[in-house]
């Protein structure tokens, strides 16, 4: 069971970067942006917002790849050596980062199941730790 929880966890932080990595090679708006804008026509103040999105969203795919690099060296050197800061940490890293990438995703009308899917490994990975270490803390406790 701990093995599986580490590898989703492992998982979902390898895919929280991937995800990151992405966002910086779209250079223009794709068509569900574009639908979601109401298919504007090109115009100089046109391209300049679309240059500005463009850099706003590399900001967030750097810090979707930062988090992504985060959780899993807390899942390495944490999680692993059963450290219940670090399990609470990654989660909470987890749920900030794709919580508000997803809702944005979803706001816009575009695909939100890779964050949803990068949320559900990371709670499911999390769960199977829990459970796992409550489990060992259960037969370390002498009984009565």
């Amino acid at each position: 069971m701990k093995k599986t929880g580490l590898t989703l966890l492992y998982t979902s932080s390898i895919l929280m970067f991937i995800g990151g990595l992405g966002d910086q090679f779209i250079l223009h708006f794709l068509d569900v942006h574009l639908a979601y804008l109401g298919n504007p026509s090109d115009s100089e103040l046109f391209r300049k917002a679309e240059s500005l999105s463009m850099l706003m969203l590399h900001s967030a795919g750097g810090g979707l790849m930062a988090a992504g690099i985060s959780m899993f060296a807390l899942t390495h050197f944490g999680i692993k050596r059963n450290e219940v800061w670090a399990r609470w940490t990654f989660i909470i890293i987890a749920f900030i980062a794709q919580g508000f990438n997803g809702y944005g995703m979803y706001s816009a009308g575009s695909h939100y199941w890779y964050p949803l899917l990068v949320l559900i490994l990371a709670l499911a990975g999390f769960v199977l730790i829990s459970i796992k270490s409550e489990n060992n803390n259960m037969k370390d406790q002498p009984s009565k």
